[in-house]
């Protein structure tokens, strides 16, 4: 059985695993060796050429997840903020 986080848990969570310097290493690690490898094939190596581009695209989507999860908490607790005053002001 599997518990379902909350959306404040994800978006901690996500910050956590940005913050982590093991983490980070490794994807700046795996994005030099993308573009190293890029860098040296041939113009005519397309399918190779496509394949890295691919990867690399990977790791940025993996990434922008991460932040929208964290992006998507930020925009959720400012709107309950905002509620709130309303709230308070009438």
């Amino acid at each position: 059985m599997q518990i379902e986080l909350t959306q404040e848990q994800k978006a901690r969570r996500a910050q956590e695993i940005l913050d982590d310097p093991v983490f980070v290493e490794v994807v700046n690690e795996s994005r030099n060796l993308i573009m190293a490898e890029w860098n040296l094939t041939a113009y005519d190596q397309n399918e190779k050429r496509e394949s890295l581009y691919y990867q690399g695209r990977a790791l940025d989507e993996m990434l922008r997840g991460l932040r929208s999860l964290i992006d998507n908490w930020i925009v959720h607790k400012s709107k309950q903020q905002k509620a709130t005053r309303k709230g308070k002001i009438k």
